[in-house]
């Protein structure tokens, strides 16, 4: 009897389904997400613990109890809370650099501005859309300028020791020595001690990025700041030229006039001149006009008086 042929292979036959892609976030769903993460980290148990299964899903249950837009699982909330991290983090190390050395005239307006620019000249041209978020994690513990990126956002709570019961039996085998001495922190393990260290290294290479970002803030603000001062200048210098131009005018206008008065004038003289040296100065008529010119000459004078 013949072998039968092996069944079809249809992990190779049948394409697999493409996963469906999920809606973008709004921005008023990531300033509910940075409420929710502030509300559960400042929560005892989640204070030394904010990046486990447990706390994503406590932000899961406060994010979707006050957001109903679209429903987000833990999993995508962890995914979209590291991407916002970064850029509010990031954001704010330009912010404070501004906001400590501020430039002359400016405000907190200008002050937003202007690190909205610097993000994304910094980011490969890609701009800042967390503001809503930024502005509610601003001043939480984590966000402030005088405490350090990764110290928790709350301080750790006391351990508390167990309480010890008078009527334990003995067949417990527990006496109060031994029931206090498990509440004693265990020393720090190799690999725990290797990871804390490579935590450490991450942290001075975050502060330094954070200081080169703020050396590279400062540098713009004082190029935008001289900008300032030099186009201050121009405009004055400008102002300045215009003025001549306009006095050079007026004086332009009164020269034209006072040509005209001078000629008139030398005419009028000649005139004069020409009628008292003429023969018939008795006339009547030559009387008359060397009157007229008189007044007139006199009128021009009282005018100018």
């Amino acid at each position: 009897m013949a072998d039968s042929p092996p069944p079809p292979d249809r992990s190779t036959t049948d394409p697999a389904p493409k996963k469906k892609r999920g809606p973008n976030w709004l921005p008023r769903e990531e300033e509910q997400l940075a409420i929710s993460w502030i509300n559960v980290s400042e929560q005892p148990e989640f204070a030394n613990n904010q990046s486990g299964e447990a706390f994503f899903c406590k932000i899961e249950s406060d994010f979707n109890t006050h957001s109903k837009v679209h429903f987000w699982d833990h999993a995508q909330i962890k995914t979209r809370w590291g991407v916002m991290n970064t850029a509010t983090l990031k954001f704010l190390v330009i912010y404070n650099a501004i906001e400590r050395n501020p430039p002359s005239g400016s405000s907190p307006d200008d002050w937003l501005q202007e690190t909205m620019k610097n993000y994304q000249a910094q980011n490969k041209n890609v701009a800042f859309n967390c503001l809503s978020a930024w502005q509610k994690l601003r001043f939480a513990p984590k966000w402030r300028s005088d405490q350090r990126p990764d110290q928790p956002s709350t301080p750790l709570p006391n351990a508390l020791p167990d309480p010890i019961k008078p009527d334990l039996s003995p067949s417990t085998g527990i006496t109060p020595s031994a029931r206090s001495a498990t509440s004693i922190d265990r020393p720090i393990g190799g690999k725990a001690a290797k990871r804390r260290r490579i935590k450490g290294y991450k942290h001075d290479e975050a502060i330094a990025q954070a200081n080169e970002l703020t050396e590279i803030a400062q540098e713009h603000l004082g190029a935008f700041q001289k900008g300032n001062e030099i186009l201050i200048a121009k405009n004055d210098i400008e102002r300045e030229k215009l003025k001549i131009e306009e006095e050079k005018l007026v004086l332009e206008k009164e020269k034209v006039t006072i040509k005209k008065e001078f000629r008139r004038s030398e005419t009028q003289m000649n005139d004069y001149k020409l009628l008292r040296e003429s023969k018939d100065i008795n006339n009547e008529d030559t009387k008359e006009v060397l009157m007229i010119m008189k007044q007139e000459i006199k009128s021009k004078w009282r005018s100018r008086a």
